[in-house]
């Protein structure tokens, strides 16, 4: 796996800590362009075209100044997996709260509006990216997928939800729903399994 940066503006997550962005990107290499430079975007439209599947979280018109077309790389063999606020139609941005919110992803407290989980809409939309990734990949042919975070934060507030109960027994919290009893789990922690590299370790035109 091949992460790709811009040197003017890196990830954010690099500047949170250490720990967390070593849990994300450990194992993947690293690569760090300057948009603004004819030559770098070559190397990246190289890069690119010989991907099984590209991985990216912008609006289309952003990729496009960078001479990055979707529907055209797709149709040349590349799958492309495309996750924006509100689909790839949209030119608005969009964040897990607000798009949650937005959604009808809330719960009501006492009168008052709350969120059903930290940024929310973040998790869900990660999970149901890495499952059609997963597909993509098994798939003989290209495909363009297209993943709206509004969207998929929808799906998960429609409709009442499934009978269910939840109740405390000793230390510990159950779901009691049609599909049987489960326990509710406290959160782990996910550990890094190594380092992340540092930006730009990796020379691009060593990996093509």
């Amino acid at each position: 796996m091949i992460k790709v940066e811009s040197i003017a503006r890196p990830d954010g997550a690099r500047r949170g800590p250490a720990e967390f962005y070593d849990a994300l990107h450990s194992g993947q290499r690293s690569v760090a362009l300057d948009f603004g430079s004819a030559p770098d975007r070559a190397l990246l439209t190289r890069l690119v075209t010989s991907a099984d599947l590209v991985v990216e979280a912008s609006r289309p018109r952003a990729l496009r100044r960078l001479g990055l077309d979707a529907e055209a790389l797709v149709d040349a063999g590349v799958s492309w997996l495309s996750i924006t606020a509100r689909g790839r139609r949209s030119d608005r941005v969009g964040f897990g709260d607000d798009i949650a919110a937005g959604a009808g992803l809330s719960a009501i407290d006492d009168g008052i509006p709350v969120p059903c989980g930290d940024a929310i809409a973040n998790p869900l939309t990660g999970v149901m990216a890495a499952a059609e990734a997963a597909e993509a990949l098994l798939d003989s042919r290209a495909r363009l997928i297209d993943i709206s975070m509004h969207d998929v934060a929808a799906a998960a507030a429609a409709g009442p939800p499934a009978p269910h109960s939840v109740h405390h027994r000793g230390e510990q919290w159950w779901l009691d729903c049609d599909a049987g009893v489960f326990p509710i789990l406290e959160p782990t922690r996910r550990t890094a399994t190594g380092t992340a590299p540092a930006l730009g370790a990796h020379r691009l035109e060593s990996l093509l």
